[in-house]
């Protein structure tokens, strides 16, 4: 797994104009609290809260993917229907 890691972060770095999605790094992140072992009731219950936190996160980036989706496709459908129009005023004269 460590292995898989170190490979998508060379690449991330080799291409750095080509950047991993946001859930790659969340599920990054998620592998590495994963991995804590925490010694004290306090670092517990630290991973806890960052557990959570890192939930929340993946959870607003998953409505915000959604809401860029419908924005793109919404636009797409306003370009075509611009470009429509324009030729249809074209044709007219």
């Amino acid at each position: 797994m460590l292995d898989s890691l170190n490979k998508r972060w060379k690449q991330f770095l080799l291409n750095e104009r080509y950047g991993p999605e946001v859930g790659v790094w969340v599920q990054s992140l998620k592998d590495n609290i994963n991995m804590l072992r925490p010694r004290s009731v306090k670092e517990d219950k630290r991973l806890q809260l960052m557990k959570h936190q890192l939930n929340e996160i993946r959870k607003a980036t998953n409505r915000l993917q959604r809401e860029m989706k419908v924005l793109q496709e919404e636009n797409q459908l306003l370009q075509e229907k611009q470009q429509n129009e324009q030729k249809n005023s074209k044709e007219n004269k």
